[in-house]
């Protein structure tokens, strides 16, 4: 009687043939061929898309078709491959990002012909793919909620700025010289941010309210300090 073996238990998670211990998913069981996907085959695969992030291209690597390899895919006992698979090219996409950045920063050299002959190359530079980088990149700076904002600046502004400077820089120049720290400088707004919609406050009517405040809160200041010294006059007569 002819003993029959079950396809793919050479293979079976079960066998004792050695299994790699860097792989992170568990292989698809497949009919065992030296020429199909061997578990160090999906392995590889999935190293290469994290790589190169082209399926074409990881196959290639590994000796098999981009077709064979969305037919493993396809298999229903293929869920751990295709977790892995996914995740290898999500973390693709950052070489993705790199070249992307390269190309805003370096552009793109395009060769220059002259009567069928090369003469040189001229680099090119996509703006549209520096605003997309800056937008998305740097948010805070460039970002869209910036386009329902308008700003606003003094007309004197450049001029009062430029005293101010000066004036900063009389007066690091005299600590230097008499050998003491330099006094730290606050930021110069010299321009504001208004959302759309939004109504400027008199500055009249803000000076007031800022008096007002300074008012209340020097008040508020007198009235514990006078609590305070009540105390103090009381238990000075208690100890004598």
């Amino acid at each position: 009687m002819t003993k029959r073996t079950r396809i793919g238990s050479a293979q079976s998670p079960n066998s004792a043939a050695p299994q790699r211990k860097t792989q992170s998913f568990t292989p698809v069981v497949t009919r065992p061929r030296h020429d199909g996907w061997t578990p160090e085959r999906q392995v590889g695969l999935v190293e290469a898309l994290a790589e190169c992030g082209c399926v074409e291209e990881a196959c290639a690597r590994v000796g098999m078709t981009a077709s064979a390899a969305y037919a493993l895919r396809r298999r229903p006992d293929a869920a751990s491959l295709r977790a892995a698979w996914d995740a290898a090219l999500d973390f693709a996409v950052r070489r993705l990002a790199d070249a992307a950045f390269s190309r805003a920063l370096n552009g793109v050299a395009r060769p220059v012909f002259f009567k069928g002959e090369q003469i040189g190359e001229r680099r090119y530079y996509d703006e549209r793919l520096t605003t997309f980088i800056l937008r998305y990149l740097d948010p805070v700076t460039f970002g869209k909620w910036r386009d329902t904002m308008r700003h606003e600046r003094d007309p004197e502004a450049a001029p009062v700025l430029l005293a101010k400077l000066v004036n900063r820089v009389e007066e690091d120049a005299y600590a230097d010289q008499q050998g003491e720290p330099r006094v730290w400088h606050q930021p110069i707004a010299t321009m504001r941010i208004v959302a759309d919609g939004e109504t400027e406050e008199d500055p009249r009517e803000q000076r007031r309210r800022e008096e007002a405040d300074r008012a209340e809160a020097l008040a508020k200041l007198n009235a514990q300090l006078d609590v305070v010294a009540k105390r103090m006059k009381r238990d000075a007569a208690k100890g004598t």
